[in-house]
């Protein structure tokens, strides 16, 4: 038989059990509550302003002229910074050309890429100097015209210079630009030689432009006649289209590094990335004498020019994962291009005996 005393005891220990299932009942979901409310203040979510930029493509649809070689209307890419609408990284693609209806022909069926702007490859923008200037606006276009940014002819479909211009009037992207970096690789930088003598007018002349050419210094080798004759044909082909400026009885001299800076504004800071062992152009000179004519070439222009020129058996370095990496004399390709976009350094970085460059392996 239980006590009264045992009774009581009972009582208060189930009444104190009561209390404390209470106390816990209120006070555990409260600090999850809390311990939520501090963690969301601690690393809140990233408001929409600083999110990811992503590229937008816009399609130049009220121009008639800007197509690709494939007749689809040619279009180019945005990506605005966050918070900065003052400088610009515009990039002109490049991929070699086609000269005749045969060899566009044969371009059509194993590079449709180069043809048509129904095909292309958004994991470019992950990759390469995209993915470096996360500060700058960029601006992207596709190369689908494969003339070098040059034609504008209805007959073989060729509307590079069309599609070139069609961007800058499409709309007014610069109204408060302050740096405009215009870069080119390979034909892209072929195509800004040949455009932006006309263009560059347009732009106030309180922008600070700049112009990086990505393995787009061809020099003029006469001796040689399969590349020049090559160009030539092409140049017919697309109808080019020639700044007034350049007054060259040869018109293929137009598109030629040392010849086409003559052109361009005296103030344009230029950036030239060169291999002294460029694939494309080994291509064309099988001489032993090619990286020594192509140095010599350069030196001459050194006192316009800021040169950045490795012994590194390649064509094109800024669309690479480890563009950045490639280095003279222990001192890497992105070290020296912040010098002279940060600090406004002349410079001429040449690999002088072949061997102090360091180019990565395995780099796509």
């Amino acid at each position: 038989m239980t006590s009264p005393s045992e009774k009581t005891y009972s009582k208060f220990y189930h009444v104190e059990i009561g209390i404390i299932i209470l106390f816990l009942c209120l006070t555990v979901p409260s600090l999850i509550i809390l311990t939520l409310i501090y963690r969301q203040q601690s690393h809140p979510p990233p408001p929409p302003s600083i999110l990811k930029p992503t590229f937008q493509r816009f399609s130049l649809t009220e121009y008639p002229q800007a197509r690709c070689m494939d007749q689809t209307i040619a279009s180019y890419y945005i990506r605005r910074a966050t918070n900065n609408h003052s400088r610009w990284l515009i990039y002109f693609d490049g991929g070699w050309f086609c000269y005749s209806k045969q060899s566009c022909e044969f371009r059509r069926r194993y590079s449709p890429d180069f043809i048509s702007s129904n095909v292309f490859n958004h994991e470019k923008f992950s990759t390469g100097i995209f993915s470096s200037f996360k500060h700058f606006n960029i601006l992207y276009a596709p190369y689908c015209s494969s003339d070098l940014w040059s034609g504008s002819s209805n007959e073989t479909h060729s509307h590079g210079y069309d599609i070139f211009h069609a961007i800058f009037h499409h709309r007014n992207y610069f109204p408060d630009a302050k740096q405009i970096l215009f870069t080119g690789y390979s034909a892209g930088g072929l195509g800004l030689l040949l455009n932006l003598p006309d263009l560059l007018p347009k732009f106030s002349p309180q922008i600070d432009l700049r112009l990086i050419l990505d393995s787009a210094w061809f020099i003029d080798q006469s001796d040689n006649p399969n590349g020049i004759s090559t160009i030539t044909q092409g140049m017919q082909y697309w109808n080019t289209q020639i700044s007034s400026q350049c007054q060259f009885k040869q018109r293929y001299k137009c598109l030629f590094g040392s010849q086409a800076i003559q052109f361009l504004p005296s103030k344009l800071k230029i950036f030239i990335i060169q291999s002294l062992f460029d694939l494309t152009q080994l291509q064309f000179d099988h001489s032993n004498d090619f990286s020594v004519k192509l140095r010599e070439n350069l030196i001459e222009s050194r006192h316009r020019l800021s040169i950045f020129a490795p012994s590194c058996y390649q064509h094109g370095y800024l669309f690479r994962s480890l563009w950045s990496k490639y280095s003279i004399n222990q001192r890497t390709l992105g070290y020296y291009l912040h010098m002279w976009l940060k600090h406004n350094k002349h410079l001429f970085i040449l690999d002088e005996n072949f061997q102090s460059s360091s180019c990565p392996l395995n780099d796509e």
